[in-house]
């Protein structure tokens, strides 16, 4: 993985979305921080590339930092406000707990609808309020077969995760193997809408699963939930490190 040698801290944001505006926002927000993007759908990717000509059933978002990958910019109330240069990984792919690289089954809700963010792995249960537009197939692989790929003499550690990942996020985390005791802070989805897809999991066992590696609860609302290695508490200080998100 080849990262520029001025960017100090990576951040990965796995499940994009259209907009991707948690990534625009890290870029936005900072210049010396290293993003990797991972979304597995094609229609995604080409509201992420140029949302104009990506015939999305969605309005233009006037009221979130919006990634073009095409111009390689952040545009916000359609004014450029950042150049992204060389700090943006794109990677067209799943994230799950998997031992090696495969092609899952991956179910895309309702465009129409405005529901593609809801699209996941995991089939919708009877109680989910959209419907499959289409079933596709993606290329799945670990977060830490990802991370094999970074350099550990230069970073000693990853800055911030944050999954959005519709019932799959415990799944996400465990896929971090061996490195997730190199991640600073990890936010996640955790809403009261897990029984919309079948084997989400159950949300107390993913808390008990993160205490029992090291990891404190600092924030749960609004349909996330933050958790800080506390190994790292020196770093933050030292560091300048943050967790900052849009929100899920």
């Amino acid at each position: 993985m080849k990262i520029p040698s001025q960017l100090k801290q990576i951040r990965i944001d796995v499940g994009l979305a259209g907009e991707a505006p948690n990534a625009a926002l890290w870029l936005t927000k900072t210049t010396d921080r290293f993003v990797i993007g991972i979304e597995p759908l094609p229609y995604h990717w080409k509201m992420i590339k140029n949302f104009e000509t990506s015939n999305s059933k969605r309005p233009y978002p006037e009221d979130i930092p919006l990634l073009q990958l095409e111009e390689n910019v952040v545009k916000f109330h359609r004014k450029v406000v950042c150049d992204v240069g060389d700090r943006f990984l794109a990677i067209e792919a799943a994230i799950d707990d998997v031992k090696e690289p495969v092609t899952q089954k991956f179910y895309m809700m309702d465009r129409t609808g405005g529901a593609s963010g809801s699209s996941s792995l995991l089939q919708p249960s009877q109680s989910h309020p959209h419907f499959i537009e289409e079933e596709v197939e993606v290329e799945t692989y670990s977060l830490e077969h990802l991370l094999d790929q970074v350099d550990w003499e230069r970073f000693k550690y990853i800055e911030h995760i944050k999954t959005d990942c519709e019932g799959k996020d415990f799944d996400v985390v465990k896929s971090l193997g061996k490195y997730l005791n190199k991640i600073v802070f990890i936010t996640s989805e955790m809403t009261n809408n897990l029984h919309h897809w079948n084997g989400s999991g159950d949300p107390q066992e993913f808390v008990d699963f993160m205490q029992n590696a090291g990891f404190v609860v600092i924030f749960q609302g609004n349909g996330e939930i933050v958790f800080f290695n506390r190994s790292f508490e020196k770093e933050v200080r030292e560091d300048k490190l943050d967790y900052t998100t849009l929100g899920l």
